[in-house]
């Protein structure tokens, strides 16, 4: 049996559809969901941060206030920038992925729902010219 040129446009259509289905499932899913865990991580790391530069607040003017010797005061600071140089890293980092992975999971949803519309409509003619030919076969 040999298929004729509408029912290969169906197949391919169908094809097409499952494509679509998939790269959603196993790529544009996976990627949303990491980047959303980054951000919960992100937002948890800010969190970590504030309390961590009102800790530091406090142990200097607690410091200042106990009239502590120079050297602790400016030791105390120092780890503070060290401490703080580390979540400019990783705050860079994360924005560096999010900026680079959210334009191109933009991209694949554009790819997804050209590949869906463009299964769709060659299913349906398919279906169509199919039918019609059906009818046409009927009526004679």
């Amino acid at each position: 049996m040999r298929l004729k040129i509408h029912q290969l446009g169906e197949l391919f259509g169908i094809l097409l559809l499952l494509g679509s289905t998939a790269m959603q499932l196993f790529y544009l899913e996976p990627m949303k969901r990491q980047i959303e865990w980054r951000l919960a991580a992100f937002t948890a790391q800010q969190n970590a941060q504030v309390q961590l530069r009102e800790s530091f607040i406090n142990q200097i003017t607690l410091l200042q206030q106990m009239n502590a010797a120079p050297e602790v005061i400016t030791a105390t600071e120092a780890r503070r920038d060290e401490i703080f140089a580390k979540y400019r890293n990783s705050d860079a980092d994360i924005s560096d992925y999010m900026l680079e992975n959210e334009r191109v999971e933009g991209y694949l949803e554009i790819v997804v729902i050209v590949l869906f519309g463009l299964g769709s409509l060659l299913a349906g003619l398919g279906r169509t010219f199919d039918m019609m030919a059906a009818r046409k076969t009927a009526g004679e």
